[in-house]
């Protein structure tokens, strides 16, 4: 039984995630709002800061919303338990196939068909439960272990703050941010890397991310600085978020033991950074990035929401997530497709078991924002619109059997293989064994449906390719799975005749996982490793060189280093600007005849080798072209090219462990 503070302590923690959400949501519709009119940065703020107390007045006048410990009542007959072994081993026999074997080509329909073999096996068994709950679902009370849960949370903000994993996406994601910062005007809408708000942007055409541009305005009214506030602040914030939408979900779901499953789900976080685009990777070492911010939170209450709207029919509920869809447009492109799928397929789950099939119709009207973001998307470019129609037109039975974009490469693009990945995979096919409610394990069948049997179908992801670059995002597609929740309450069940099985397990388990995969913390995880005081997620020691060679610049001035110098350098200050931050951006929309990208490339790594690749000419035509305005040679390169900059007219001026600084002679 709970004590008499573990559900304030659910009610408050409930109430925070909505309200982040909520406040987001705001923010993008207010930015965008902005941006039609050209409002300036402050204005814009001030803005969002009033919609924000509006809101909180017009909610006092409501009920306050009750902690979302509300679980589904367990289903009244009981099931073929020899339907959910048949069931249980199939996927556990598919997962192991995902983990172990490289099932490219024609295999790929076969072990496909298989999955959805087993995936129909499943919803089979449990549609033969008993139904869930009708039109609401039964309280009980919160089980204790709130404040462990408050704990872990703050665990991870402190994981958060001393981890630097440093990820070159903030070459764009947090530049953004440091350019609104350092510039009041209006919000940028071309490129801030290598102009101000000059040259076209080098990203897709698709509705622009807001959260870089709240950071911004937020960093230049407070003390400190953008990437300090996004590094310091909002990393850890949704680090410790994330742990308490799990912990909502888990709830929600009606797991036996949301504490220890939350904790559960989250060491499987820590220990999952064998991959890059792993969830693990997302959780804390990138958690400041705004498609990490969607994964964390978003997805979570999507599907906590929708399958209590469908369940319950409580407009509260379908509310909260339209506002987490809207925040999810502000956080990354991407959520124009998969926040609607992860809500529709929520609310399909429990509305069919509760047979209120009408409930899908305003759960279809809440997504409409992100549906209008996604068309928006491919009108900007409609030739993409048109090739995918082409293929759909000229249909190759073939090449729609063997993908060009290969699923199971998408997979272990994620999970990664062997033990680890069968032990993810194996959870997320089998979670919806250990709950006791048919409505709960349609949600938990939605996910790996909507994942494996669709977007995973043979040709799916071509056809995605040719609409939006699905090339770039399709491993985003196994976001759907809300994997932390499933491995918790998968290693945490009961077992029968085995009393410590919810303690053992999940120690057995993690401890396998420790030493058979990566954790986030590990060298090998990118360079990943634990500092104190807390820094910047930037290339250690490039940061401090990086502020020290912009500061020999004036402002609008240009430098020049190692790739890893300018990318601390692009993400520090626009007010200097890098010559190559990211070799990847070195190309693109925003590239013309006067940008110069081959003599950008063959200056970086000439100063980060200390050797001119291509010859001495070949360096010093780029100083000509380029003229960097200061230089920083990597430290103990040898003289080689130290004779090149000499003879281009500079001087050393200084030195670190990481950089020998050099200015122009007229300096």
């Amino acid at each position: 039984m709970a004590t008499d503070t573990e559900a304030p302590t659910a009610r408050w923690c409930d109430s925070l995630l909505d309200w982040v959400a909520g406040a987001l949501a705001a923010w993008t519709l207010v930015f965008h709002l902005a941006r039609l009119v050209g409002a300036s940065r402050d204005a814009t703020l001030v803005a969002w800061l009033v919609v924000l107390l509006a809101g909180a007045l017009v909610l006092r006048r409501f009920r306050p919303a009750e902690p979302d410990d509300r679980s589904p009542p367990a289903s009244g007959a009981s099931v073929n338990q020899s339907f959910v072994w048949l069931a249980v081993v199939g996927g556990l026999v598919c997962a192991a196939a995902l983990a172990w074997l490289d099932i490219d080509g024609l295999w790929w329909p076969v072990v496909w068909l298989g999955l959805v073999g087993v995936l129909a096996g499943a919803a089979r068994a449990v549609w033969r439960t008993g139904p869930g709950a009708t039109a609401t679902s039964r309280r009980v009370p919160v089980r204790g272990g709130s404040a462990t849960v408050v704990a872990l949370a703050v665990l991870a903000a402190v994981l958060s703050l001393v981890l630097v994993r440093p990820d070159q996406d903030d070459v764009f994601v947090v530049n953004r941010s440091t350019w609104v910062a350092e510039h009041p005007g209006a919000f940028p809408e071309r490129d801030t890397v290598f102009s101000n708000d000059v040259l076209p942007s080098e990203r897709p055409a698709v509705l622009p991310t807001s959260v870089e541009a709240l950071i911004g305005a937020a960093a230049a009214r407070l003390p400190g600085s953008a990437p300090g506030l996004t590094y310091l602040v909002w990393a850890p914030l949704v680090s410790a978020l994330g742990v308490l939408a799990i912990w909502r979900l888990l709830r929600g779901l009606g797991s036996r033991s949301p504490v220890l499953a939350t904790w559960a789900g989250t060491a499987f976080l820590v220990l999952d950074g064998e991959m890059h685009a792993s969830f693990g990777n997302f959780f804390a070492g990138r958690a400041w990035q705004g498609k990490a911010a969607f994964l964390l939170l978003v997805v979570p209450a999507l599907w906590h929401h929708g399958a209590a709207w469908g369940r319950t029919g409580d407009r509260r509920r379908l509310a909260a997530a339209a506002l987490g869809l809207v925040a999810g447009l502000g956080l990354t492109s991407s959520a124009a497709f998969l926040g609607p799928t992860v809500l529709l397929a929520a609310a399909f789950a429990t509305a069919l078991d509760s047979r209120r099939p009408e409930r899908l119709g305003p759960a279809a009207a809440a997504t409409l924002p992100a549906v209008a973001a996604g068309g928006y998307a491919l009108f900007a470019e409609p030739q993409r619109l048109e090739g995918a129609l082409g293929v759909l037109a000229a249909v190759d039975v073939r090449r729609l059997l063997d993908s060009g974009t290969e699923p199971w490469a998408v997979v272990r693009m994620v999970v990664g293989g062997g033990l680890p990945a069968f032990v993810a995979l194996g959870c997320a096919l089998t979670a919806w064994t250990v709950v006791r409610n048919r409505s709960a394990r349609l949600v938990l069948l939605a996910g790996p449906v909507v994942v494996f049997a669709g977007f995973l179908a043979p040709g799916m992801l071509d056809l995605m390719n040719e609409v939006g670059d699905a090339d770039a995002v399709a491993w985003r597609t196994l976001w759907v799975l809300p994997l932390p929740a499933m491995v918790g309450l998968v290693v945490t069940a009961p077992r029968a005749g085995m009393r410590a099985a919810q303690v053992v397990a999940p120690v057995v388990v993690l401890a396998v996982l420790a030493v058979t995969g990566t954790p986030i913390t590990s060298g090998s995880n990118r360079g990943a490793e634990l500092v104190w005081p807390p820094a910047h997620d930037l290339p250690r020691p490039e940061a401090a060189s990086a502020a020290t060679l912009a500061g020999l610049v004036k402002d609008g001035g240009r430098v020049a280093g190692p790739e890893e110098v300018d990318f601390a350098v692009a993400v520090l200050t626009t007010r200097v600007r890098a010559t190559n931050p990211r070799s990847s951006y070195l190309v693109g929309r925003h590239v013309g005849d006067g940008f110069a990208p081959d003599e950008r490339a063959v200056l970086s790594r000439a100063l980060d080798s200390g050797v001119a690749e291509y010859g001495p000419d070949t360096v010093a035509a780029a100083l000509e072209v380029l003229a960097p305005d200061a230089l920083c040679l990597r430290a103990g390169t040898g003289d080689t090219l130290a004779g090149v900059l000499r003879g281009a007219g500079y001087r050393e001026v200084d030195g670190d462990g990481t950089c020998r600084f050099w200015l122009p002679w007229a300096d």
